[in-house]
């Protein structure tokens, strides 16, 4: 109902607000624009982090705006789709607006860069951890609060490692996210003195993935990595549990999965068997707690996925970057933005009205946000803490709340 109730209304509100006004700037408004799946196959994540990002636009208005202006979101919706998000960010760079926050996918993020680039609108995404997108020809206009998949990857390397196991085989969704997440565990478990015994690509939208499960154990592997989203992922999991547990297979899950549609469509009861996954963020710092005390006042539910403390970071980020450049322009934005994420005296999201001060005093700033650290480089990356997660009695329990890749 959350969902439905969100997409319908609040989407709208925050797509169509200000009298229906589609300029980037006015007197008293300044606009950045979203691409944040509403509905499609991400819409829970996509929502989530629509509206984490709205909070932070309420707390930045709060303290005083952006250059002296209110900051507003408009949203368009990509459905999860690489075309529509695409089409999405044409429609934005077209209205203008100088930054982007988006999109949620990394198929998408890399469908649409070359759309913002050519505009000269910075994109930053929250979201998108395909190690393709370092290397993207984005003329330095595309960033990312998440951290890149080499390190994800890696880190599942060695917890597998860790565990003594020996062979793993790896099940994984089509897609720069999916194919880049299994080649860099590959890479680093082969490293480890590991071996892939089998790498199964699925298809998505089937309603059966026995014969997927079937290849993967052909090699008789110790444990599996399961990359993908919530609703192929819970449906290879049911198939799991209805002809293969007996196998007593330790599973590794990728960030995605930490998500309460994946445990809602397995069902609580579904997650006896031995597990656990990773995902982006130290769980256990004060700005994310405050973030997370500040989502629950707002929305009057808990904020669960780790990936919204990124887009919220996001909108931090840039709002920074246009004070720092004085101004709400693409090109200057990408010139500075680099200049606020590291380097000076911290500033968290609370402090944002001080860390703005800072600015016009000629001051370095490093904003360190509710997701962790946001130390830019030279390729608008990030590398920042992930924690352990597992799901039991069907909440995602905290195994390790930070462990540095």
């Amino acid at each position: 109902m959350r969902c439905s109730v969100f997409a319908a209304v609040f989407g709208l509100l925050i797509s169509g607000c200000s009298g229906g006004m589609e300029g980037g700037t006015s007197a008293d408004t300044l606009r950045i624009g979203t691409v944040f799946s509403t509905t499609g196959s991400a819409a829970s994540a996509g929502i989530e982090s629509l509206e984490a990002a709205s909070l932070a636009v309420d707390e930045i208005n709060a303290a005083g705006g952006v250059l002296g202006r209110q900051l507003e979101l408009l949203n368009r919706d990509d459905g999860n789709d690489p075309a529509r998000a695409r089409a999405a960010m044409q429609a934005l760079v077209e209205i203008p607006v100088p930054v982007i926050i988006g999109a949620l996918g990394s198929e998408a993020t890399i469908a649409s860069y070359e759309v913002t680039r050519d505009a000269r609108v910075v994109q930053i995404t929250s979201s998108s951890t395909a190690p393709a997108i370092t290397t993207a020809a984005d003329n330095g206009y595309l960033f990312r609060t998440c951290t890149s998949d080499v390190y994800q990857s890696r880190l599942v390397a060695e917890r597998a490692a860790a565990k003594s196991f020996k062979r793993v085989a790896v099940i994984h969704v089509p897609g720069a996210y999916g194919v880049g997440f299994a080649s860099g565990f590959e890479t680093a478990f082969t490293a480890l003195g590991g071996t892939v015994t089998s790498r199964v690509e699925y298809v998505e939208g089937r309603t059966s993935y026995v014969d997927v499960l079937t290849e993967a154990y052909t090699q008789n592997p110790e444990a599996i990595l399961l990359v993908g989203y919530a609703v192929e992922a819970s449906q290879i999991i049911q198939d799991y549990l209805s002809g293969f547990v007996s196998r007593g297979t330790f599973w590794f899950f990728s960030d995605a999965l930490e998500d309460p549609e994946f445990i809602t469509a397995v069902g609580a009861s579904g997650f006896t068997f031995a597990h656990e996954g990773t995902g982006p963020g130290a769980s256990n710092s004060e700005p994310f707690r405050a973030f997370q005390v500040a989502f629950r006042k707002k929305y009057g539910v808990e904020s669960s996925l780790p990936i919204n403390a990124n887009a919220y970071d996001a909108v931090y980020l840039a709002a920074l970057a246009m004070e720092a450049a004085g101004q709400p322009d693409g090109t200057a934005i990408r010139d500075h933005i680099t200049e606020v994420s590291r380097g000076g005296t911290p500033y968290g999201p609370a402090e944002y009205q001080q860390a703005v001060e800072a600015i016009r005093a000629q001051q370095d700033i490093n904003f360190e946000g509710a997701s962790g650290p946001l130390d830019l480089d030279a390729n608008g990356d990030v590398v920042a803490p992930y924690h352990l997660w597992r799901i039991s009695g069907g909440r995602v329990e905290i195994l390790e709340p930070s462990v540095n890749p």
